[in-house]
This record gives structure tokens, C-alpha cells and sequence, in this order.
């Protein structure tokens, strides 16, 4: 027994706080009925609550007294708000009470409230349907809510006396009510036949000894009942204060995806498959790309090749810029008389015959090729332009004195190795200048066809970035939701932020 007590009075206090903290979110409705609830806890005689529901004229308040023995639900009711009256089960000892809410189908907003708060502090659920209105969708659709909550859930069809054996036997009215309930995936505990006249169907008693068994249901189950109970109300709660972010990003699903996810395990599905989606477009695109751009590195390759491998300095070629460069060294000298100004007059004749043949070279064994070479390429290429032929003019180079005297290392005039170190060099800054001007060429050519390829690609673009956008709303809509549970776990974990 102390045992239970401490258990309770731990579980009260728990609960206590959250309802102080829900409070303080501004929500009294669900901190009002959790204060109900833990008001039942705390009583000295803790009672098992039986709420009774159904649309108005079920008979619910007739169905009441007739269980209570009493004429008039008011004889021994305790009100606990204007619309909802409590009576205490006879031969119960006050462990059983029953709550009479006002109809479902009210259009009273306080009648709804009422009712509300009844079904939330109830243990056990008491669906009551007219004989008559035993499949009306405002019954079943009720019923179906109360199954999907886990409620202990009885289902009464009321006045049976109604029933005319001649129509149809009560055999098969039970089985065609056994169907519909199936029919709705609704699961209660039992179904009984009441009237509060005579009638051969009437279980009024077995439904009355069956609310009286409450009366003995173990402490622990029942604590375990009510636990559930607070739980719940926690749930919803926190659902309350999430639904605004929840609805704005289930706004933001359905523009994307035009339709709304059932649930959250909908939406991971919905996610999954869009972030595959997104995967495979992305790398349909990014393969077809990838091919265009090894294709142009390709060519790019040959035609820095074609500058590498170009011959424009054979033995004649060298052995002209040799003696061009020999030329310049401090002794060199022309003749006796006027040696000065035949040196010079040698000396721009050497450097004219070196720039003449390497021009020649340059013009008819590396940029005549190179350009060739290109203007082929673009042309058996799928993603060339003609225009592009025009450019290749650009591609030119004509060297003059200035140009190979600035390569000239004064220093190393002295060696005898140095002039065709000297022609060396003089073909590579050559064929680094033609490189740099293939290069300027190509690369804004490939910007080009970069361009191209993907404006040629906007349908599929278009389907990468909504697989995207999908990807992204549904990500939103399910980080609210994980969210709104760990607001829940935390609370229900005992994490319960201190209230000012």
C-alpha cells in the first residue's frame, strides 16, 4: 500500500508540473481537464469514471437512471459543470461514477467543451446509439476516434425495443452490427443491447454488472489507467502548441507535392523517394555533363599536344639562331676598318635570317597545324560552333629582334654551349605564348558550350530542383514533428521547464 501511495503521489507531482507548464503556455483547456483528472487521483475514494456519449435523443440520461434505479438523473448527481452531470454506480461504494455529456452533434460550443473534458477523464468509454441510428457516421466515425486513442471502449445500442422480429431476426441485427463495426476497423470490449422498457433483447442488467465489476479493478491497473490518461492529454497538448508550425509546413507539402502526408511515417516514405529522386536526376545530369567535359579536355589535350610536339627549330633553325646569339658576345667583331659598324650590319643580318626561318616555322609547322587541327575538331563535335572557326585568326604569333633579344642571358654569352641552350629557350617561350593564346580561345569557348549544355538541360533542371523542393518541405514538415515528440519525451521524462 505504501508502495502504490508513493507512486501516486510521485506521478501526481509529475504530472502537476506539466499541467503548471502547459498553463503557462496559455492552453487552459487541456490544463484544466489535467487538473480534473489529477483532482480524481488525489481523492480519498478515487473512483473509476464511465462517460457516456452519443448524439442527442440516444437516450443516454434515460439509459443513466435506469442503471442507477433512479428517475431522475438530477437525485444524487454531483454537477461538475453546467452541462455535465456525475452520478454514483449503486452497490459500488463510490468507486464507480458515471458522467452523462451532453450529445456530440451539439452545436453549443460549451456543450462541446463539456464533453470534451468528460471523455478525457474517463477510464472506460460508453458509446450510446439509437436502435435506430446504430450506423449513423457521426456514431461510427466517434467510434473509430475512440479506437485509434486505445479507450476502453463499450458500444450500446440503445431501445431495442424498437426491434420488430418479423422484420429481422435479432440474430442477424447483432451480426450486421458486428460487420459495420468491423467495417470501420472499431474494436470494442463489448456491445450491449439495452432499453429501458421491456424487451426479450434487453441487457440493461448485464450492462449494469458489468460497470459495477469496475468497482474492483486493481489499484496498479487503474493508476496505470489514469497515467495513460495524463499522457494522452500531454500529447495533445503539445500537439495544440505545435499546430501552427505543423500546419504551415503541411501547407508547404501540399504546394509541392499536391497532396498531404497521412502521417509521419508517410512522409519519411515521401522523403525517401524524393531524395532518391533527386539523387538519380542529379547524377543523370552531372554523367551527361561529365561526358561533354572529357570530351573537351580531350581536345584540349591535343591540341596543347599539337603546340608541344610542333618542330620549328630543326638543325637550320638552331644553327641560324646560334650564330644569331653568337653574334652579340663582347668579342665579336667584323673585319678591321669600321669593324664597328660592320659588326652591327652583321648582326641585324644574322638576327634576320634566325627571325625570318623561325617565323616561317612557327607560321607553317605550329599555328597552319594547330589551327587545322582545331577547326576539324569543332567541326565533327556535337557541341561545337562554326562561329568558332572564325576565332581561330587569333591564334598567331610573329617574333621580331625585341622578342628573342629579350631572352638573351648576357652571362651565359661566354659558353660555348649557351646559343642552343638559347634556341631552346626560344622555342619554348614561343610555344608557351601560342599555349596561352589557345588556352584564352578554348576556355571561353568551353564556357560557352558549358552554357549550351545546361540550357539544354532545363527540363531536367527543372525536375532536379522540384525533387528538391519536395525533399526540402517534407524535411521541414517531419524536423516540426520530431520537435513536437521530443518536446513530449522530454516532458514526459520529467524535463519539465521551471514556469515564472
Amino acid at each position: 500500500m505504501r508502495a502504490m501511495i508513493k507512486r501516486t503521489n510521485e506521478m501526481v507531482d509529475h504530472f502537476q508540473r506539466i499541467e503548471k507548464w502547459i498553463a503557462g503556455q496559455g492552453d487552459s483547456i487541456y490544463s484544466g481537464r489535467m487538473r480534473e483528472i489529477l483532482a480524481q487521483l488525489t481523492a480519498d475514494s478515487p473512483a473509476m469514471t464511465v462517460a457516456f456519449c452519443g448524439l442527442f435523443s440516444a437516450g443516454k440520461s434515460s439509459l443513466i437512471n435506469a442503471l442507477c434505479q433512479v428517475d431522475d438523473l438530477a437525485t444524487g448527481a454531483v454537477p461538475t459543470t453546467s452541462d455535465v452531470a456525475v452520478v454514483v454506480l449503486p452497490a459500488t461504494q463510490d468507486r464507480v461514477q458515471l458522467l452523462d455529456t451532453p450529445g456530440v452533434d451539439s452545436t453549443d460550443e460549451t456543450h462541446r467543451e463539456a464533453t470534451m473534458n468528460a471523455l478525457h477523464r474517463a477510464d472506460v468509454m460508453v458509446l450510446v446509439a439509437d436502435y435506430q441510428h446504430v450506423e449513423a457516421e457521426e456514431n461510427l466515425e466517434l467510434l473509430r476516434a475512440f479506437t485509434d486513442e486505445g479507450k476502453r471502449l463499450l458500444f450500446v445500442v440503445n431501445q431495442v425495443d424498437k426491434h420488430l422480429d418479423f422484420e429481422l431476426p435479432f440474430v442477424s441485427f447483432q451480426t450486421h452490427v458486428e460487420e459495420a463495426l468491423d467495417d470501420y476497423g472499431i474494436v470494442v470490449e463489448r456491445i450491449f443491447y439495452t432499453s429501458t422498457t421491456s424487451s426479450p433483447y434487453n441487457q440493461l442488467d448485464d450492462l449494469r454488472a458489468w460497470l459495477t465489476a469496475l468497482g474492483d479493478t486493481d489499484e496498479e491497473a487503474r493508476l496505470e489507467q489514469v497515467k495513460k490518461r495524463l499522457t494522452d492529454l500531454v500529447r495533445e497538448a503539445v500537439a495544440g502548441q505545435y499546430a501552427k508550425r505543423r500546419d504551415e509546413a503541411l501547407d508547404a507539402v501540399a504546394r509541392e507535392m499536391e497532396q498531404r502526408p497521412l502521417d509521419t511515417a508517410e512522409a519519411r516514405a515521401w522523403l525517401s523517394a524524393e531524395e532518391t529522386r533527386h539523387q538519380q536526376l542529379n547524377e543523370q545530369l552531372q554523367a551527361a555533363y561529365q561526358k561533354t567535359v572529357e570530351a573537351r579536355n580531350e581536345l584540349r589535350e591535343r591540341w596543347i599536344r599539337v603546340v608541344e610536339l610542333a618542330q620549328i627549330a630543326p638543325y637550320e633553325t638552331t644553327e641560324k639562331g646560334r650564330l644569331y646569339v653568337e653574334s652579340l658576345r663582347p668579342d665579336f667583331k667584323v673585319g678591321v676598318l669600321f669593324a664597328a659598324k660592320k659588326t652591327k650590319v652583321e648582326q641585324t643580318a644574322r638576327a634576320e635570317r634566325f627571325l625570318q626561318d623561325l617565323n616561317e616555322r612557327i607560321d607553317n609547322y605550329l599555328v597552319t597545324p594547330l589551327t587545322n587541327q582545331i577547326a576539324q575538331d569543332v567541326r565533327q563535335s556535337d557541341w561545337g560552333k562554326d562561329e568558332w572557326l572564325g576565332d581561330l585568326s587569333q591564334i598567331q604569333l610573329t617574333v621580331d629582334e625585341d622578342y628573342v633579344h629579350r631572352l638573351v642571358k648576357s652571362g651565359a654569352l661566354v659558353s660555348s654551349q649557351y646559343p642552343y641552350q638559347y634556341v631552346k629557350d626560344v622555342v619554348s617561350r614561343v610555344k608557351r605564348d601560342v599555349s596561352a593564346q589557345l588556352t584564352m580561345l578554348v576556355d571561353g569557348w568551353f564556357a560557352a558550350a558549358k552554357a549550351d549544355f545546361f540550357a539544354a538541360q532545363q527540363e531536367l533542371q527543372a525536375q532536379i530542383d522540384t525533387a528538391h523542393r519536395r525533399a526540402r518541405s517534407l524535411e521541414m514538415y517531419l524536423s516540426v514533428c520530431a520537435d513536437e515528440q521530443t518536446t513530449i519525451d522530454q516532458l514526459l521524462a520529467g524535463e519539465v521547464p521551471v514556469t515564472s
